[in-house]
């Protein structure tokens, strides 16, 4: 794969990533906040606040794309709005733009070969054992400009029951890993009954410290936001 929606992936660095958010449009997705608890084989209670984003693979594809122009190219940051239908308003992406000399400098290409199996915790094991600081992305919520902020709960963290827009972080090495994955589950030769999770620290992890859980789920465009509730 060289080319991903007429763009070519080996020159995202000369690609200005508001100008693709506004030429590939809003996300037709659906995003769901919860709170979650599972027995840790370690013993004790956990209790995780997920972040399940379903939609098209289409729009998979758009999200990787947009992750990749921010990593790779000229700007660091994005936002993808959501078209009208869910609560959420849109995801923003970031990246930090470590120095140029640092071991996780941006790189200046991309290339992608898919992969042909997926896992439910794609990252494992490599994922317990890596530098979680450096090398996974992270999952936060964060309040809409001009809007009433979010409550913050007493972790700090934002209050699930109002969502607003989902904040994807971190070092360019761990959005694009993101990416990756994102480009491999929404492969149409990889089967898509299953949805992938990335967790936190006390479980599998597959995202940074303090983040939320993130669950991906492949659907048929039939079944995305826009769709929900046309009887036609």
């Amino acid at each position: 794969m060289n080319k991903l929606m007429g763009v070519d992936l080996k020159k995202l660095a000369l690609i200005d990533a508001s100008k693709l958010v506004d030429s590939i449009g809003n996300l037709n997705c659906t995003i769901q906040f919860e709170r979650h608890s599972y027995i840790s084989t370690a013993g004790g209670e956990y209790k995780i606040s997920r972040i399940c984003i379903s939609s098209s693979a289409e729009d998979l594809q758009r999200l990787a794309l947009v992750l990749l122009t921010c990593t790779i190219g000229t700007q660091c940051e994005a936002y993808l709005p959501i078209a009208a239908g869910d609560p959420t308003k849109g995801i923003k992406i970031g990246t930090g733009r470590p120095s140029e000399y640092s071991s996780f400098h941006r790189p200046k290409s991309f290339t992608y070969t898919p992969k042909r199996r997926l896992k439910r915790y794609p990252w494992y094991p490599w994922s317990s054992t890596c530098d979680a600081q450096t090398e996974l992305p992270v999952f936060t919520l964060a309040g809409m400009p001009g809007e009433t902020a979010c409550p913050r709960l007493r972790d700090g963290r934002r209050d699930l029951r109002e969502p607003h827009m989902v904040c994807i972080g971190g070092h360019p090495k761990a959005l694009i890993r993101l990416a990756r994955l994102l480009l491999d589950y929404s492969d149409a030769n990889i089967p898509s009954d299953i949805d992938i999770v990335l967790e936190p620290d006390g479980g599998l992890r597959g995202v940074g410290p303090l983040s939320y859980e993130a669950r991906f789920e492949r659907v048929d465009p039939c079944r995305c936001a826009a769709c929900v509730g046309d009887s036609s």
